[in-house]
């Protein structure tokens, strides 16, 4: 009888089989397990990257908040609170304010700090600055992550109502005032739209510093009604908006005259011809052609002007005493003193209205004219009153005065563009530049320009 073979049908021992197999199964063991590993580590680093990047969307909102806050504190301003109470809450010190939000409790173990600080906080610069900085420290120990923006404010214009006075303000028994936006794109080179544009809205603001306001009996005003302290409010069914009290804008008392210069595009003249700029001027280095009295004690009046097309000119005259003309593609800047207009001999501009603008250091403004009417007046030492105007009278565009009023139906309509247009500081403020610092040279200056406030 043969003995029992331990040799398989396949040549090899049973013994060697069973130990190939052993060392296959740890292989596959092995190899699994260096995938399972590398698959937890790639999904541990999946979550870390999903929950930091969920971080800085929480960052970038947080510090929006922030800023929203400064910009709030803006508006409290516009609206005419006072500079104290609008920034009640935040540290003060000398024009830098700097606050610092209560702490938001996250998902995914989270933790946020937003810390806010303003340069220029009282609007005695030209363009303040925000800058909200948003830091989330997770609680598992991983870095912080922080997020910094900053917003630089801009002073609006000095033509940001209707119509703005310091001592009266009266509008003729059926006046109606409003608003539209001649460049409604806000385009550099957009062509204007004429009023309606796209239509007439409720933004034709009257602002009545000190003294009185008459809406007179039958008028309508589509906008607000601001009111200094003491000024009585007009009856709340003559303005088809809100009245605010206690209104705190503050308006430069006279206009600064451009230097005279040298320069080319700087003439003196005895006399202004009836065409500028005269024939052989050349414009100065801004594209202006700049106008003053030869001497400066021999009057210079404006009796029969006209700024022609596609010319800019600045002028300072002793006086306007007759019409003053505007071709369509022109632009025309006047410092004077007194005004006086009437029948034909008034102002004609075939432009926007921000394309003539007046400075008066005058105290007597009158407005007298067959035809509607559409340019910028800042006069704020002047009584100024519109008059004339035809069947209906219309007026576009913007007055600052000591007090102001008109007779008849005037139709005034307020160009919403004008709110940044003017070249003389206003009051209010509205939004210039947005940007986010994060890995700019600025952020990394943060600590030092805010005294190790902001990291």
């Amino acid at each position: 009888m043969r003995g029992t073979s331990s040799t398989s049908l396949g040549g090899w021992p049973q013994k060697k089989r069973r130990g190939s197999l052993l060392l296959t199964a740890m292989l596959i063991a092995v190899s699994v397990g260096i995938g399972l590993a590398g698959y937890l580590n790639l999904s541990r680093n999946a979550l870390k990257l999903s929950q930091r990047t969920y971080f800085l969307n929480c960052a970038t909102n947080l510090a929006e908040a922030g800023l929203e806050e400064a910009v709030y504190c803006y508006r409290l301003m516009d609206s005419g609170t006072s500079i104290e109470s609008s920034w009640t809450g935040w540290k003060l010190s000398s024009s830098n304010a700097s606050l610092t939000l209560p702490s938001f409790s996250l998902g995914q173990n989270g933790v946020g700090v937003v810390k806010v600080f303003v340069t220029g906080y009282d609007g005695n610069v030209t363009n303040p600055t925000a800058v909200a900085q948003a830091q989330i420290t997770p609680l598992d120990g991983s870095p912080t992550v922080t997020k910094s923006l900053k917003v630089t404010m801009k002073k609006n214009g000095s033509y940001n109502a209707a119509i703005i006075t310091k001592t009266s303000l009266s509008l003729g028994a059926k006046t109606i005032v409003d608003s539209f936006n001649s460049n409604p794109t806000g385009g550099s080179g957009a062509d204007r739209l004429t009023y309606p544009g796209k239509g007439a809205t409720a933004n034709g603001h009257l602002i009545a510093l000190a003294g009185s306001i008459s809406l007179g009996s039958n008028g309508l005003v589509n906008g607000n009604v601001l009111l200094g302290s003491g000024v009585t409010a007009p009856s709340k069914s003559l303005v088809n908006g809100s009245i605010i009290t206690n209104y705190a804008g503050v308006y430069p008392a006279a206009p600064s005259l451009p230097s005279w210069s040298l320069s080319t595009g700087y003439y003196g003249l005895f006399s202004l011809p009836g065409q500028l700029p005269r024939e052989g001027d050349v414009p100065a280095a801004d594209g202006r052609y700049y106008y003053y009295p030869a001497i400066l004690v021999n009057p210079l009046s404006v009796t029969d002007t006209t700024i022609t097309d596609k010319n800019n000119v600045t002028l300072i005259a002793t006086s306007i005493e007759g019409r003053l003309s505007v071709d369509q593609n022109a632009t025309c800047i006047v410092w004077t003193g007194d005004i006086s207009t009437s029948g034909s001999k008034g102002f004609e501009n075939s432009n926007w209205s921000g394309a003539l603008q007046i400075y008066s250091w005058g105290k007597s403004i009158a407005l007298g004219q067959n035809a509607s009417t559409s340019l910028c007046l800042y006069a704020p030492l002047a009584t100024v009153t519109l008059t004339g105007g035809g069947s209906s009278p219309r007026f576009t565009g913007s007055i600052v005065a000591n007090s102001f009023s008109c007779s008849g139906q005037w139709a005034i309509h307020y160009d919403e563009s004008l709110n940044t247009a003017s070249t003389q500081a206003g009051t209010g403020w509205a939004l210039a530049t947005w940007s986010d610092l994060q890995g700019t040279a600025e952020s990394l200056q943060l600590g030092s320009v805010t005294s190790n406030f902001l990291r």
